[in-house]
């Protein structure tokens, strides 16, 4: 990757550059800008770029000056010029100190791409000249960089082994370990040359491989594979040991036999990085898919995403409800499994967790009995869902979350149970209640269940949900709702059963209650 440094005293235009040119798939890097030539001579001396694009009138040290400087240091430097038009005989001066393009301004982005790859490809042909002890002594890293992200796919496989057996690149096997940095130093170019630079006593001076720096990750070529989980562990250690504070992840391409093949190892290390989220933490990724453990869904659920959303939703409040604290975290998991496997995608699965975390609140707080204060708290749980890199801390932060809302975080005996039970019914009659899931809630058996809420209520279950269904009906036939209205406010998706029910238990149907 051929580093590149922008010098003009307009910001704007700085900034500009930097994002709208795809710099990456060029092969080039912006490593510094400047906004006069003083500045860039300090930056140039230390960087050593291959390209600098300069304006040709800045205060204190203009284009020019700064060109003479460079010449006459002796360093190679293809510089790119831009100018307005007014500038344009001032700047014909720039050709005696050999320009590799000049641009007017306002730049035209598609002129600048053209100008940048033929500036990149010049360089290339003047390094390819000057042979292999230039590559030797000078351009290992510049191979290196090459075959990561090659320019030329149709590159003859002898000449590249050529160039690596010049550069001391050409072993028997590589393996690509990308690392890519959490945070924001992941796009400051000054943090990852730093961290590139403390691996490598350990990488380069012991012979075991080399590291280099493509934006936004650093890059380790090892001689040999990894392996067995021994030496992935080691090399993951040895990460965590020298970027200490940094927070990171890394993964690994898999082994390839010869050089042409290196930018296969990337692209593969790249795609575990990007399944991260997934990934179980602290090891190294890659090649192969490594999934944080999540229950198996062995059949197919029937309902739509939908309708699945809601059941969760019902469940966990109900769970919560109960005071049953040990099927919050199985339904969370049970949850996360679907959601993954409806769509394989970060966002996706946040999304999917912001909304049933916000139901589950909203269903928890709209139903207490105590003044609710921690609306804020549930703002900021909320909101920093979708800052957590890795899924299994998402669950874990979830499920703490969920047990401190909910009202007891123990039944005490059954009396309790009971009366949680009844409570449920009263306030959710008109849910899809099911004496079963209220079994699997409270950890008893449904025949079981059933026998102390009748002991208790003196109906069944059932028996004891249609009464209260019908006597809210009876309110509300009162208040003049029609009956179908009714039907489905209470809980009946039936109109003709609702008619039956209200008949066995009133001895009269709705419609003559209504109307006496």
């Amino acid at each position: 990757m051929m580093k590149v440094i922008i010098v003009d005293d307009e910001p704007k235009l700085r900034q500009g550059l930097q994002t709208l040119i795809p710099w990456d798939s060029l092969g080039l890097t912006v490593t510094a800008t400047a906004a006069n030539g003083q500045e860039a001579l300090a930056v140039i001396d230390q960087e050593r770029p291959d390209i600098a694009i300069v304006d040709i009138r800045m205060p204190l040290m203009d284009g020019l000056q700064l060109m003479q400087s460079v010449s006459s240091s002796g360093l190679e430097l293809q510089v790119i010029i831009l100018s307005g038009y007014a500038d344009f005989e001032y700047a014909k001066q720039a050709i005696k100190y050999g320009v590799a393009g000049y641009l007017l301004k306002p730049v035209d982005i598609k002129e600048m791409i053209h100008t940048l790859t033929r500036v990149r490809e010049r360089i290339e042909e003047e390094r390819l000249k000057k042979g292999p002890r230039s590559i030797e002594g000078i351009n290992q890293e510049w191979l290196f960089q090459s075959l990561l992200v090659p320019q030329n796919t149709t590159e003859d496989p002898a000449k590249l082994r050529s160039m690596a057996q010049a550069a001391r690149l050409l072993w028997s096997s590589y393996e690509v370990v990308a690392v890519f940095l959490r945070g924001p130093e992941a796009t400051r170019p000054d943090a990852l040359q730093q961290l590139a630079d403390a691996l490598k006593p350990d990488i380069e001076r012991r012979g075991t491989g080399a590291v280099t720096v493509i934006p936004p990750y650093v890059i380790l070529l090892l001689q040999e594979p990894l392996r067995g989980m021994q030496r992935r562990e080691q090399l993951y250690r040895l990460l965590r040991n020298t970027l200490g504070n940094f927070r990171f992840v890394a993964a690994t391409g898999g082994a390839v036999p010869v050089p042409e093949e290196l930018n296969i190892s990337f692209i593969k290390a790249q795609e575990a990085l990007k399944q991260a989220f997934f990934s179980e933490k602290g090891q190294l990724l890659g090649p192969y898919p490594s999934r944080y453990p999540l229950p198996e869904l062995p059949r197919l659920p029937g309902g739509s995403p939908e309708e699945m959303m809601e059941e969760f939703i019902s469940r966990l409040y109900y769970s919560l409800e109960a005071g049953n604290q040990t099927m919050i975290r199985p339904l969370l998991d049970e949850a996360a499994a679907f959601f993954v496997m409806q769509e394989a995608n970060e966002g996706f699965v946040k999304e999917s967790f912001f909304y049933l975390s916000n139901a589950v609140i909203h269903k928890l707080t709209a139903g207490s009995r105590k003044e609710w204060k921690g609306t804020e708290e549930a703002s900021r749980f909320l909101k920093g869902i979708f800052e957590y890199e890795h899924l299994a801390d998402l669950l874990e932060e979830t499920h703490s979350f969920l047990l401190a809302l909910a009202e007891d975080a123990e039944p005490e005996g059954k009396e309790r149970e009971l009366k949680i039970m009844i409570n449920i019914i009263h306030r959710h009659y008109a849910d899809n209640l099911k004496l079963d899931t209220l079994a699997g809630m409270l950890n008893y058996s449904t025949a079981y269940l059933g026998q102390l809420f009748k002991n208790k209520t003196g109906d069944y279950f059932n028996t004891y949900l249609d009464k209260v269904r019908i006597h809210k009906a009876k309110e509300l036939l009162e208040q003049g709702m029609k009956v179908y209205e009714v039907a489905e406010r209470v809980g009946y998706t039936s109109v003709n059963y609702f008619h039956s029910k209200f008949k066995k238990y009133e001895g009269r149907s709705p419609s003559d209650f209504k109307n006496p």
